[in-house]
């Protein structure tokens, strides 16, 4: 009897392991993708909102959720988040010591009003991780 309560309790104990680590590989590796103006002194995002002046800094900050993921490419759109409205591409954006990826959309002379929106990949991978929506309004 004690003989097959312990087979079934390693079983499930062995089961149950597989379906832990199976979520943990499978979940989002980066989360949380929020817009910025300003990043603190310890790396993490603050002042966070949607909307934007065509002349200030936007900043898009993501959390890391995976302990290996330390690259990954943010992707800016105009509009729409789809192909066409690509406008900018940032690879190697690095994790920093807060464990966010923060980006920064640099454009020279500033951005015309309008929607726009972001995404992150993990490096090399075609699946978006998370993405943020913003607008820039005068």
């Amino acid at each position: 009897m004690k003989k097959a309560i312990s087979i079934v309790l390693g079983i499930f104990l062995l089961g149950l392991g597989i379906f832990l680590v199976y979520e943990y590989v499978s979940e989002p590796k980066i989360v949380e993708g929020v817009m910025a103006k300003t990043i603190d002194e310890k790396g993490k995002p603050s002042d966070i909102t949607n909307t934007f002046t065509p002349g200030e800094k936007i900043y898009f900050a993501a959390k890391r959720n995976r302990f290996w993921t330390n690259k990954a490419e943010v992707v800016w759109y105009k509009g729409e988040i789809k192909t066409a409205n690509r406008f900018l591409v940032e690879e190697e954006v690095t994790v920093n010591d807060a464990k966010y990826f923060i980006a920064e959309l640099s454009v020279p002379e500033g951005l015309e009003e309008g929607h726009y929106g972001v995404t992150i990949y993990v490096k090399g991978k075609k699946i978006m991780e998370t993405h943020a929506e913003f607008d820039v309004k005068k």
